[in-house]
């Protein structure tokens, strides 16, 4: 059935020394009977069980198998002798801590992608005797017991051959006394081929033995080359099923709970921080209006900034001579019923910014903020009116904003004086007040004919509000927030009816900003964005408000520079999670070689050694992509306050969206992966004799 012929085997060290284990070694085995192979230490015995288990190879030389040479066998063929012909047994045992008994003799049969029964452990069990320990941990058994579980996890595979590498050496007389008397046993049914060094134990046990020295045998064994008897044709049986894999993947994490926290803390970390790259490099402009105009409740509408430069060498200032010609086209083009906001204007050849140098501050008696608008507007604004529409040039409505600082500080014109607690709006109704007409150097004199509730909610900013100082009749004002009411909104400028600025100012007026109706639907938002960007060129530029926020273009500024920066560190944490995880992998793989080496031993592919090894991988990726969603979460929470204060921003502008999600799950899955089979492969390309017994000295 077995023949050995000229087998030579031959190592080198690592200096490159070359040293001759065996040298042409003849002999032949039956299909059963009890077979030992005798020496000293170092004389080659454990070399040549491991050449006829399929464990290693020779240098030179054949072993036969059904009149095959293992010369001629594949890997996969070498796979499928150890695990459907060989049951190996050790002599350290090699079995596994974190399975129990019954787990550890299963394991041979999941290897030939059997489902294992209790019935069938239970009865091989009962043959080696320790039918009563099938449910007791591993680390619960004394030496003799342990070896009996490994003769059971050999048995359980129905072999042809079982081989055992000096199976007594660790137990006391008596129990080797009852392990040969079970083997003995055994190889009326198997071929039993031990490694012992104990001639004793061999002429008492072995029919058959052979005498190794230094790599040679001491007799000759002239060979028969008989032919093999029919019923041994190698099987190539179905191996460990994914799901086992798993299970055992899972298991192995149990063994080392630092290493395994210590993994899940790195990785996290490097997960998370990547997780926050990503997200970072990813937000909708849409969204960031959209959602701040939801958070007002949609109570501004959105505001067009207008900037002008007319020669390339100046800079730019805001102001639009042609804003009538502008909002026309914009109503065409995007349906959107625009109006002109003037907070500045012209006389002849003077320039002059009704908001002056500062943000912060609100005449009470010269208004700053000029808007044109209709009763039909006013309804679609949903705005309502305490007293009348102006029915001439020089009547205006104020807003309620702008009532309150009255009603706060006091009112006060040429012709009448009122406290603060005097103020009502029945007595500010009809009173006058003034706008400087830079042209005729005089005060042009406007009638308040209504008070317009623009649904400004101030609760929020009320603390804000406190704020406020009077200096020489202007409201100065501390918070960045509440100065934008009153240069980025609709809260705070006058209103007067159709035509009436130009009446009232001449024709020589300067729109800094265009006011548009309430959007309630990105879709819009997304028309208007990119029909201003076809717009703005080198002489005049347009920039989105939105509430009272500050001007978008310069939030996506900032915005595409922490993704410019993003971009490239989440490259580069990328690379360091890969490395990480290689890292980590390849130092578990290191440690488990020996382990592997007992997997393939027992009949184990190499498919089944990535997956029992991988899966512990993406167990612990796994984990940790659980925990650098919530890390990368609380990041984000952060950075989006940050945003809110730094830049005014109402909404959260990053968020841990599905494709952030896909993207981090993707990498990770990839750096497993990558992690996971380089080392897996370096393992698995070795001998299962050189990983068992590590690398030869």
């Amino acid at each position: 059935m077995l023949i050995i012929r000229d087998v030579t085997k031959i190592y080198k060290t690592q200096k490159q020394k070359e040293v001759k284990a065996l040298d042409q070694i003849n002999y032949e085995f039956d299909e059963q009977g009890f077979y030992a192979i005798l020496g000293k230490s170092g004389s080659g015995k454990s070399t040549l069980l491991n050449l006829i288990a399929g464990l290693d190879k020779p240098t030179s030389g054949e072993i036969i198998l059904n009149g095959k040479s293992f010369s001629d066998f594949k890997r996969k063929d070498l796979d499928a002798y150890r695990n459907s012909c060989v049951g190996f047994i050790f002599q350290e045992f090699n079995l596994f801590d974190n399975l129990d008994v019954y787990k550890n003799v299963a394991l041979a049969l999941e290897l030939q992608g059997r489902k294992a029964k209790v019935e069938e452990i239970e009865k091989v069990l009962d043959r080696v005797g320790i039918s009563d320990l099938i449910h007791r941990n591993i680390n619960e058994l004394s030496g003799g017991q342990k070896q009996r579980v490994a003769i059971a996890r050999a048995l359980i595979k129905n072999p042809k051959i079982i081989i055992a590498d000096e199976p007594t050496g660790a137990l006391d007389q008596e129990t080797t006394n009852e392990i040969f008397d079970l083997l003995k046993g055994l190889s009326k049914e198997y071929l039993v081929i031990v490694v012992t060094h104990n001639e004793e134990y061999a002429n008492q046990y072995a029919e058959h033995i052979l005498h190794l020295s230094d790599g040679k045998q001491k007799e000759q064994v002239e060979l028969t080359n008989k032919p093999l008897e029919a019923g041994m044709e190698l099987e190539y049986k179905k191996s460990l099923s994914i799901f086992s894999s798993l299970k055992m993947g899972f298991s192995n994490l149990k063994i080392s709970i630092v290493r395994l926290v210590l993994c899940i803390l790195l990785t996290t970390m490097a997960f998370s921080s990547l997780g926050f790259c990503l997200s970072l490099n990813f937000y909708s402009r849409i969204d960031i209006i959209y959602g701040s105009c939801e958070k007002t409740s949609f109570q501004d509408p959105i505001t067009i900034s207008c900037y002008n430069r007319p020669d390339e060498n100046e800079s730019w200032m805001m102001g639009l001579n042609n804003s009538n010609e502008i909002m026309d086209k914009i109503k065409k083009n995007t349906q959107l019923d625009f109006r002109v906001f003037n907070d500045s204007y012209t006389v002849g050849d003077f320039y002059i910014e009704s908001s002056d140098t500062s943000n912060d501050f609100l005449s009470l008696f010269n208004p700053q903020g000029i808007v044109e608008i209709d009763e039909a507007y006013l309804k679609q604004l949903n705005f309502t009116i305490t007293g009348t529409f102006p029915q001439s040039d020089d009547e205006i409505l104020i807003t309620e904003y702008y009532y309150n600082t009255f009603a706060r500080y006091g009112f006060e014109n040429e012709e009448i004086q009122l406290n603060a607690g005097e103020v009502t709006k029945e007595k500010i109704i009809g009173q006058k007040i003034y706008c400087s007409d830079l042209r005729s150097q005089q005060k042009k004199s406007l009638k308040i004919c209504g008070i317009l509730d623009t649904k400004l909610d101030l609760k929020p900013y009320e603390k804000l509000t406190e704020e406020d100082i009077k200096i020489d009749n202007e409201i100065v004002t501390i918070s960045e927030s509440i100065a934008r009411i009153k240069q980025c909104s609709l809260h705070c400028p006058i209103y007067m009816r159709k035509d009436a600025i130009a009446a009232a100012f001449g024709p020589n007026i300067i729109s800094s900003k265009l006011i548009g109706p309430i959007i309630r639907d990105k879709r819009t938002i997304q028309v208007l964005i990119d029909y201003l960007k076809t717009e703005s060129n080198s002489t005049n530029k347009y920039e989105i408000r939105f509430g009272i926020s500050d001007k978008l273009d310069t939030i996506i500024d900032n915005l595409n520079l922490i993704q410019s920066y993003m971009a490239v560190f989440g490259g580069v944490l990328m690379c360091f999670s890969i490395f990480l995880l290689f890292s980590l992998l390849n130092f578990t793989i290191e440690n488990k070689k020996q382990e592997m080496g007992i997997l393939r031993a027992l009949g184990a592919k190499g498919k089944n050694l990535f997956f029992i090894y991988s899966s512990e991988a993406i167990y612990i990726s796994g984990i940790s992509l659980i925990f650098s969603f919530v890390c990368c979460s609380v990041l984000l929470c952060w950075m989006n306050n940050y945003l809110m204060k730094t830049e005014n921003i109402l909404v959260s502008v990053y968020h841990f969206s599905f494709l952030t999600y896909f993207l981090l799950f993707i990498i990770a899955l990839v750096s497993t992966i990558v992690a996971i089979t380089i080392p897996v492969l370096r393992v698995i390309k070795r001998t299962p004799a050189e990983a068992i017994h590590m690398e030869i000295k």
